[in-house]
């Protein structure tokens, strides 16, 4: 399942000191979010839902508000339990979340890449 882009993202987080991370918001009532990064063992279960089903079968489509097939979960909001995920397409990894359970899915994007995203959890 792991192309080229996913063992470089994979290699990247699991360089991290800790895959547990608290990231400050601009928000006054919650002020940080806790995210749990998958680890390489986790990625493929934590995919299920998003992209695949139980039975591997795919959840992704080309419409506004469907889960992209170029979208892969990292990891999770823990307090939220939404999901931290990457776009493979382009090339800087854009760090992205959305709102669980809405039905549609709309990204928001958090870091306009991966490499921005781990310096800052690195600090």
């Amino acid at each position: 399942m792991l192309n080229e882009d996913l063992k470089i993202i994979l290699n990247k987080i699991e360089a991290l000191d800790n895959l547990e991370i608290e990231l400050e918001v601009d928000d006054t009532e919650i002020e940080t979010i806790s995210i749990h990064l998958f680890s390489r063992e986790e990625f493929e279960e934590g995919q299920l839902g998003y992209s695949v089903d139980e039975e591997d079968n795919s959840l992704t489509g080309d419409s506004e508000g469907d889960w992209k097939e170029t979208w892969y979960v990292i990891g999770y909001d823990e307090n939220l339990g939404d999901p931290i995920f990457v776009d493979i397409e382009d090339k800087n990894y854009p760090v992205m979340t959305a709102m669980h359970g809405e039905g549609d899915w709309e990204p928001e994007v958090m870091f306009s890449s991966l490499n921005e995203f781990l310096k800052y959890v690195s600090n």
